[in-house]
């Protein structure tokens, strides 16, 4: 409702009250830091709004009429109001300054996302984290909305050469965090696993491959990857990266995946990174929110912890260059322990 022009300021009434409870506007005046002449003018005021006399005034003091009396009864329930609409408002900021609320696509949400968190002081319990996943449209609608704290996108960005038209990014900024290159792997069982040569790309199209489907980014990526190698002869086609690992970790299929989803895999020897004889594509990652609404301090925070402890490009693109054959004894897996340690 729009508010008639009658109606009297909080400031005013607060002002009213204070006269009732110390029996003159002099010490009113006082309490509210006013010259007595000003704070006279604002009752008077406001009885000329009112249309009402408020205030009985003598020499020794000033009472309330009767009129008086009932607006301060209401003048009190409208202060008390007040104060607990400030209450909540203090209380939401509080509230708010110690939530962050994150976006990312499929497999930052599900992979990279909680390495960072985990790695960083939010693992403390310190602020409350909440993470959705989406396309990277729904995510910019996200944070267009508000709805989002920041996100974090893959394939999108300045170099990627690709994604979201200019006029999309009009009120979003985005920052730079790494490079998430794409990473040929076996299971611990495969005789690559063991290898010593790097793979050709015309070996790792006729493999048994276990592939992302149709559509998805990363089968985009692997079917640039093998391009020039000629088409797959022979693959199953799953819908998720944890699906695709555990096929693989059990049989002798091959796969291509983000570096950044095998981590663990690689780690504890289920998965093993196969060295190949070109420098494999990778995906920009970015971190991007509201131009307007800017950065919260722990969203400022995450995407720092993301920009140090991302995979680092150097790190990945080393397990991909060609090794020298030596003729000391190396043990059989030496490669693929490489490989761990180069991303790790």
């Amino acid at each position: 409702m729009v508010l008639p022009s009658k109606m009297p300021q909080l400031a005013d009434l607060d002002l009213l009250l204070s006269v009732a409870s110390c029996g003159s506007v002099g010490k009113a005046a006082q309490a509210h830091s006013l010259s007595q002449p000003a704070a006279s003018t604002r009752i008077s005021a406001m009885e000329r709004r009112l249309g009402l006399r408020l205030l009985e005034r003598s020499p020794s003091g000033s009472t309330l009429t009767e009129e008086g009396e009932m607006l301060a009864k209401y003048a009190r329930n409208v202060m008390q109001a007040a104060r607990e609409l400030l209450e909540f408002g203090s209380r939401a900021r509080s509230s708010e300054a110690k939530r962050i609320r994150v976006g990312g696509t499929p497999t930052i949400s599900e992979h990279l996302i909680p390495d960072w968190l985990n790695r960083s002081w939010f693992s403390f319990g310190e602020a409350r984290v909440e993470v959705q996943t989406g396309s990277v449209d729904e995510l910019r609608q996200s944070i267009l909305s508000s709805d989002v704290d920041v996100v974090f996108i893959d394939g999108w960005g300045p170099s990627s050469g690709k994604g979201w038209r200019q006029q999309d990014r009009d009120g979003v900024v985005t920052r730079y965090i790494c490079d998430d290159q794409l990473a040929v792997v076996v299971g611990s069982m495969h005789p690559w696993a063991a290898r010593t040569t790097p793979l050709t790309m015309s070996e790792l199209a006729a493999a048994p491959l276990a592939l992302r489907e149709r559509g998805s980014g990363l089968r985009e990526f692997t079917n640039r990857l093998l391009k020039a190698a000629g088409a797959p002869q022979a693959y199953i086609e799953l819908p998720s990266t944890g699906a695709i690992k555990q096929a693989v970790a059990t049989s002798q299929r091959v796969t291509v995946l983000n570096a950044s989803t095998v981590r663990a895999e690689l780690e504890d020897g289920r998965l093993h990174l196969v060295a190949v004889d070109q420098a494999m594509p990778s995906r920009p990652i970015y971190a991007a929110w509201s131009e307007q609404r800017g950065l919260p301090e722990y969203a400022a925070d995450l995407v720092d912890v993301a920009t140090s402890k991302g995979p680092s490009k150097p790190a990945i693109e080393s397990i991909h260059k060609p090794r020298p054959i030596t003729t000391r004894t190396r043990p059989p897996n030496a490669l693929a322990v490489d490989a761990r340690e180069a991303i790790a």
